[in-house]
């Protein structure tokens, strides 16, 4: 990724008032990140710069957030189909008691339903609240989704163009995973509620819950990372491991295969691991 057009970009954005030179420029650098589709806008701005800087704005914008996400504009439709296809998977499953909002809204085959844990009542009060965020956030990606699928239906759509929403759509679905490892592999304790120290416990409890909660995002938000790994950064990923692995926690045998082609330690459980 040029880096020095990265940030001739961001100097441009701060631009409040830039002059006509200035909007040519930043045209010039539009025709950089994609002379192909920018080549209208850029001979717009050469003839009629304050007619074309809020079209320059916008696109610079686009293209700037998409470089900050490390993304180059060849890898941004595998990005964006790897989300679609992620997130068309998880609204298949339908929260338990809900139906998918909006009539006109792109249909995804529903292949099944997620069901509420039989003894979710049973269950503290911060696993409960995660079926709810979870359910917020379901109907939040069906709304997003059915915007790109507006978007991409449009004449002219480019991938670009749709980056933002998969990158708002991919960390929703990021969190939502998560969560509901949590949700669906808590155990519920019997002594949790004995009289003499419930209140201990309990606290005790809420502290790996959050835990537990962290260490799984850092490992999904570390296997996403499109920009190479430092040192510092694989070390926070093997310490994330090895928290679940001291809360006797699960990870799944494919998060386990990518961990190690990174070279990180996945200790050996006779759970699924």
């Amino acid at each position: 990724m040029d880096h020095i057009l990265t940030a001739k970009i961001h100097n441009f954005l701060q631009l409040a008032k830039p002059t006509e030179e200035q909007i040519r420029e930043g045209a010039t650098l539009l025709l950089q990140c994609n002379p192909n589709r920018e080549r209208g806008i850029y001979n717009t701005a050469m003839r009629r710069p304050a007619a074309a800087l809020p079209w320059v704005r916008a696109d610079l914008k686009k293209y700037y957030d998409i470089r900050m996400r490390g993304l180059t504009t060849p890898e941004v439709e595998k990005f964006n189909s790897e989300t679609v296809k992620r997130v068309e998977q998880t609204l298949s499953q339908v929260p338990s008691g809900m139906a998918q909002e909006g009539g006109d809204a792109p249909v995804v085959p529903v292949l099944g339903t997620r069901g509420i844990r039989e003894d979710h009542y049973r269950l503290p009060p911060e696993i409960q609240a995660i079926w709810d965020r979870n359910a917020e956030r379901w109907k939040k990606m069906g709304r997003l989704h059915f915007q790109l699928a507006q978007m991409i239906a449009k004449p002219g759509y480019a991938p670009c163009d749709g980056n933002e929403l998969c990158f708002q759509l991919r960390k929703i679905d990021d969190d939502l995973r998560n969560d509901y490892d949590i949700y669906d592999s808590y155990v519920v304790k019997a002594d949790i509620d004995t009289a003499s120290d419930s209140s201990d416990k309990l606290e005790a409890f809420t502290d790996n819950v959050r835990t537990i909660q962290n260490a799984r995002t850092t490992i999904s938000r570390s296997l996403s990372r499109k920009t190479p790994h430092t040192e510092t950064s694989l070390q926070k990923l093997q310490d994330a491991v090895n928290t679940l692995f001291t809360l006797k926690q699960n990870i799944k045998a494919e998060t386990a295969e990518k961990l190690t082609a990174l070279g990180i330690s996945v200790p050996n459980r006779d759970a699924d691991a």
